[in-house]
């Protein structure tokens, strides 16, 4: 099943491996001040993002075994992720 999913995002992962900023940041001319606010923005959306899976894991309608999954995965945000922008 995951080859399928990759085979099927395979021209869009292609367009969005080709794209400017990616192609810059990858050969180092990415200017600095465009990678400051790439990475705050990223860790501005990580933090949001933690807050709505811990939100859906507070859910009553989500069962204990998916509830543990939302909240590990919302921790792995905070912590691991937001690691990367320290």
């Amino acid at each position: 099943m995951a080859q399928a999913l990759w085979d099927e995002a395979s021209s869009l992962i292609s367009v969005t491996e080709k794209h400017p900023f990616l192609v810059a940041m990858v050969d180092g001319t990415l200017p600095v001040e465009n990678f400051r606010y790439y990475a705050i923005q990223d860790a501005l959306y990580l933090k949001d993002f933690a807050d709505c899976l811990r939100r859906l894991g507070d859910n009553d309608g989500i069962d204990s075994k998916d509830s543990k999954r939302l909240h590990d995965l919302a921790r792995g945000a905070e912590e691991d992720e937001m690691a990367l922008h320290k």
